[in-house]
């Protein structure tokens, strides 16, 4: 049983499954025997009703004989909580009334102020505002069929109240896991142009216009949908619209807040964002700009994401073709009319904020049923989750063996814990080709021994079959105090063993770090790069870098090196001419009584990192033997160098650098070569040189690439 595994039923299509409480029991059990292990429970449909004891909504039984006056709220929950699942209380939140079925007290036809007001064409072909009730039907533009419900306005302030109330009230009365909102939205660009919505549009446009024509016209073509010509205010009113949609989101945050349950707070979308403008509901992170939007102003509207203020998103991945091949093969309009297509747009708009359930609609997979476990597993692989719209098509049409998962979750995440360590080190010569090994000295100085270290972002698998470390990912956050990295963050290392690569875990990973540096306004983030770094950017960037940019990274436009040289057999070492540096330049390890001069040097020619390396470096009293400094004749310091020799007669060198005044007349090459002559005496046989582009400059002491990187960044809270 998978707690990120949903079954959603709605009501009228599973009424006798949830009036009958056996019959409800027998289904939850099939839901178990499938996998499913989380219930969304419809509690207010769109016709209004609710099926829980309510003192604020009518009770479904005065709509439909089918239930009687009792709490199936309350009977469910028994039922499922009994069977160790978890239940969501899902409502229609801007849905209030049915046309085709009407009841005088649905609230929409109560509250005949709470009404949606349509901007359509009369049979005339004159333009008409008239409320969603309206007996006349009208051609509109860019608007949903949504069977005859009876939309209420998100700009009215009533309308929102009672909805909050809706929520309070189930939230407080009742233990359930979470609550989940659908139809937190407009009809589509046809509402709302009531005398409300005009007042609040004034406001927040500050001013007057000629309403509705300034945000758009309706030319009849003949055919079903008008022709739409943008005003002049077209774009404003879509970020308004948007706007109300996040206010009222944000109202339900501030709620939970408020009550401090232990309530998930979920939203249901549809997962084709570029189409999304016309129901005004912008469920991307604040920081996704919708370029692609007409007439909006990208850095207004991004303002009115509201991805962060989620628990998770249901987002519908509802398209028969489950891969993007196979959506472009049957010649569909992108590549997101498909379930893998839904899940890579999906995060590409939230950028990763929120965890994404893919959500699938059955009766899609009718014609083709086996296509139907496909798109399940597509979704386990893609996002994290699966929801599955809805009980009654399995049950109807005995799909169980289609959705019947044997273990969906085959891994658990955790907090990585220094515990782990001893699997990390072994996983990592699991993970990485020889030429990226390293010491578990290194490694543990790296990781849970650095200041740096974050232990909130990292993270590691275990798989569930056998409690082994199957990934990890490591991650390091600036202090505080930081002058050079202010507000960054650095992705270390993301591991993941051979046999569960390319399922989707070290996405999952990623993800689980990104989400907490968000939240800790970290404003930058690295692939490697980090002090005291395992990587200097994406190892093998042939091979992985396609993973970074898919979840958003910039590529440095350069690839960089580890190089490595013998320097005890090294022709080009020995052979190098240094008569004409002798006569201006000496090289030689710095004494003490030169260290605040040479702090003074690094301040003015390496004033970043360099100069902080050499500073922690002295602060610590380190052997004075590892710097190397260029003298002119007048005993001023020229340039720098660091080395450093392990146990077993590997060195290493780097930084490097010398003064601007005296570059270009190889001067460099002298103090490199007198530097490895230094490594040379303090017993290095092999020297390593990491994370340069300099290989030519290099290459002249014969040091050749072992490992190649590309450095990587992406923007976060900006």
């Amino acid at each position: 049983m998978d707690k990120n595994y949903y079954i959603w039923i709605e009501i009228q299509a599973n009424k006798k499954t949830i009036a009958d409480a056996d019959k409800f029991l027998i289904q939850m059990e099939n839901c178990i025997k499938a996998g499913i292990g989380a219930v969304i429970l419809s509690v207010k449909d769109t016709s209004g009703f609710a099926i829980y004891d309510s003192e604020i909504a009518p009770h479904y039984w005065e709509y439909d004989d089918t239930f009687k006056e009792q709490d199936y709220l309350l009977q469910c929950l028994n039922i499922v909580h009994g069977l160790g699942m978890l239940l969501f209380a899902s409502i229609d939140v801007f849905a209030e009334g049915n046309k085709r079925k009407p009841h005088p007290k649905m609230p929409g036809i109560r509250k005949e102020e709470w009404q949606t007001y349509v901007y359509g064409l009369d049979k005339s072909g004159e333009a008409v505002i008239s409320p969603v009730t309206s007996p006349e039907t009208l051609k509109t533009a860019g608007s949903i069929d949504d069977f005859g419900e009876i939309f209420v306005n998100p700009a009215n302030e009533e309308v929102c109240a009672y909805e909050l109330s809706l929520l309070e009230e189930i939230i407080t009365k009742y233990p359930v896991d979470g609550i989940v909102l659908d139809r937190v939205r407009y009809v589509g660009l046809s509402s709302d142009f009531g005398s409300i919505t005009k007042e609040k549009w004034e406001q927040f446009a500050g001013t007057t216009c000629n309403w509705p024509e300034d945000i758009y016209k309706l030319v009849d073509r003949g055919e079903k949908e008008p022709l739409i010509q943008y005003g002049r205010y077209f774009g404003e009113f879509l970020t308004f619209r948007a706007g109300r949609i996040k206010y009222f989101i944000e109202k339900v945050r501030e709620l939970l807040e408020r009550i401090k349950k232990p309530v998930q707070f979920l939203d249901y979308t549809g997962s084709w964002y570029p189409l999304y403008y016309q129901v005004g509901a912008n469920w991307a992170s604040k920081q996704y700009q919708a370029v692609q939007y007409p007439r909006i102003n990208p850095e207004t509207y991004k303002e009115t994401g509201y991805a962060e203020s989620l628990d998770g998103l249901l987002s519908g991945f509802y398209y028969p073709y489950v891969t993007e091949a196979e959506a472009k093969a049957a010649d569909q309009p992108a590549y997101w009319y498909s379930v893998e297509g839904s899940a890579n747009i999906a995060y590409q708009v939230t950028e990763n904020t929120v965890p994404v359930i893919g959500s699938l609609f059955l009766d899609q997979y009718r014609e083709n049923p086996s296509s139907m476990k496909k798109a399940v597993a597509m979704c386990f692989q893609k996002s994290e989750g699966c929801m599955l719209f809805d009980l009654s098509y399995l049950a109807d049409n005995d799909w169980w063996s289609y959705i019947t998962v044997e273990e969906a979750e085959t891994v658990v995440m955790d907090q990585l814990k220094e515990s782990d360590f001893g699997e990390l080190a072994g996983l990592w010569k699991e993970c990485f080709h020889e030429n990226f090994w390293v010491s578990g000295k290194k490694l543990l100085e790296s990781t849970f021994e650095n200041e740096s270290f974050f232990t909130e972002a990292a993270f590691g698998l275990r798989s569930k079959k056998d409690n082994q470390l199957i990934g990890a990912v490591i991650a390091k956050k600036s202090r505080e105090t930081s002058e050079l990295y202010p507000d960054c963050a650095w992705l270390s290392a993301l591991l993941i063993k051979p046999e569960y690569q390319g399922k989707g875990h070290g996405t999952r990973l990623y993800r689980a770090m990104y989400r907490v540096l968000k939240n800790h306004t970290v404003r930058k983030l690295f692939v490697g790069q980090d002090i005291k770094n395992l990587f200097s950017g994406i190892p093998d960037p042939v091979k992985n870098a396609d993973f970074f940019t898919k979840q958003g990274f910039i590529l440095n436009s350069d690839e960089h090196y580890d190089l490595v040289a013998d320097i005890l057999n090294n022709e080009k070492l020995d052979h190098f001419d240094t008569i004409d540096f002798l006569e201006n330049f000496m090289a030689e390890p710095v004494k003490e009584r030169e260290t605040p001069e040479l702090l003074r040097f690094l301040l003015n020619e390496f004033p970043g990192r360099w100069y902080v390396t050499v500073k922690e470096y002295l602060e610590q009293a380190k052997n004075l033997e590892n710097l190397v400094i260029l003298k002119n004749t007048k005993d001023e310091i020229q340039g720098f160098c660091m080395v450093a020799v392990k146990e077993d007669g590997f060195g290493g060198l780097g930084p490097i650098g010398i003064a601007k005044s005296i570059r270009g007349h190889k001067n460099g090459d002298f103090l490199l070569h007198q530097s490895l002559l230094h490594l040379r005496r303090l017993g290095a046989s092999f020297v390593c040189i990491d994370w340069t582009i300099l290989k030519d400059f290099y290459g002249k002491f014969n040091f050749k690439p072992v490992r190649i990187y590309r450095g990587a960044y992406k923007e976060i809270n900006n």
